[in-house]
């Protein structure tokens, strides 16, 4: 028998795990926003490349393969939780676009699944992805892109990479399986990490386009994905990295395991904003956008409140006390990034290169 919201509620507050808007959270999430503002003001304006700390993003493994496992582990968390936040229509487990910009730091009213579809728009335009058009969606988490291009363009064929066995298999039940759009002649999942690719897997220049999202964070060596990308991309087609960046060099977040990010991504790094611009080598770099970091805090926040307003049913059959307090953490931490200074300094990136 499910106990009462309210005593849940107070169970969690007992062990110092305290909901979604509740007084002492937001007391919490000021405290770490003012912290990270002094970061970032700290940090303001420094255009040292991440090889001035030792971070060379043209050298090494693609990722760092001693911690591929458990920068995995995160996105092979308990499914259940993921469907209780994550919106409904594509479970997209990445930033909504909510109309901050540069220019105007607001957002707009509107749903988590109607943000979702703003960005996917977003990455259409800027990718220039067309009907008719082989797309290869790399790192396609629960396949929300995949469906969205699916639907909306009745001719395109797409391919999916991601080697997390729970959300490959959330692919595989809800969208292979149920979703018409998502058949053999249409679509094809490929669960491994994407260096794991070769010539047998995928021809050389067979997709139009290539879009990533997400993705960009996971990888230490640029320099060797976009070699990969090069590979399997058209002459004249074109890619496009979508991934969270600091828009100064911030030398204390460029290694997850450098802080508290390393306890959800280890292996992980937040590039700056001008990082990928300097990979022009496999690929020609053309044009790049900076996308106000509200847009992520929003989003983050309407998956804060959804977690909580499933609590009672995720409590305690899918989600342990220890688990309940390791997500408030991780959302408080996330949104705290995003918000200082109206989301100048730290946002996501969006970076367009061609195959020439």
């Amino acid at each position: 028998m499910l106990m009462p919201k309210e005593n849940i509620f107070e169970q969690l507050a007992g062990l110092d795990v305290y909901g979604y808007g509740s007084a002492e959270q937001l007391k919490l999430e000021k405290q770490m926003a003012r912290y990270f503002e002094r970061e970032y003001e700290r940090w303001r304006g420094n255009e040292n490349t991440p090889m001035d700390y030792g971070l060379n993003s043209y050298e090494g493994e693609i990722s760092k393969r001693g911690s591929r496992d458990e920068s995995t582990d995160h996105y092979n968390e308990e499914y259940q939780v993921y469907r209780a936040f994550l919106d409904k229509d594509y479970m997209a487990y990445t930033m909504g676009y909510f109309g901050a910009t540069e220019e105007a730091p607001e957002i707009t009213e509107q749903s988590l699944e109607q943000a979702q579809e703003n960005k996917y728009e977003l990455l259409i335009e800027r990718a220039d992805i067309q009907d008719g058009q082989t797309i290869l969606d790399l790192g396609c988490g629960f396949g929300g892109f995949s469906k969205y291009l699916l639907k909306k363009f009745p001719n395109v064929a797409v391919t999916g990479i991601n080697p997390c066995e729970v959300q490959a298999q959330h692919i595989r039940n809800e969208l292979i399986g149920k979703d018409d759009d998502f058949g053999e002649s249409r679509y094809r999942l490929i669960q491994a990490f994407c260096d794991d690719i070769t010539s047998e897997t995928i021809d050389d220049e067979y997709f139009d386009r290539v879009v990533s999202v997400g993705l960009l964070e996971h990888v230490t060596n640029i320099d060797l994905l976009q070699q990969i990308i090069s590979r399997v991309l058209k002459k004249g087609g074109k890619c496009l990295h979508h991934c969270i960046v600091s828009y100064d060099t911030m030398p204390n977040y460029l290694n997850a395991e450098d802080s508290y990010m390393g306890h959800y991504y280890p292996g992980a790094h937040i590039w700056p904003y001008k990082e990928p611009t300097r990979h022009n080598t496999h690929l020609k770099f053309k044009q790049s956008w900076f996308v106000n970091g509200l847009n992520y805090w929003k989003t983050l926040d309407e998956w804060h409140k959804r977690f909580w307003e499933s609590i009672e049913q995720l409590h305690p059959e899918f989600l342990s006390v220890e688990k309940a307090e390791d997500w408030n953490k991780y959302f408080t931490l996330c949104k705290a990034m995003f918000c200082p200074n109206d989301g100048k300094s730290y946002g996501n990136g969006q970076f367009l290169y061609e195959k020439i």
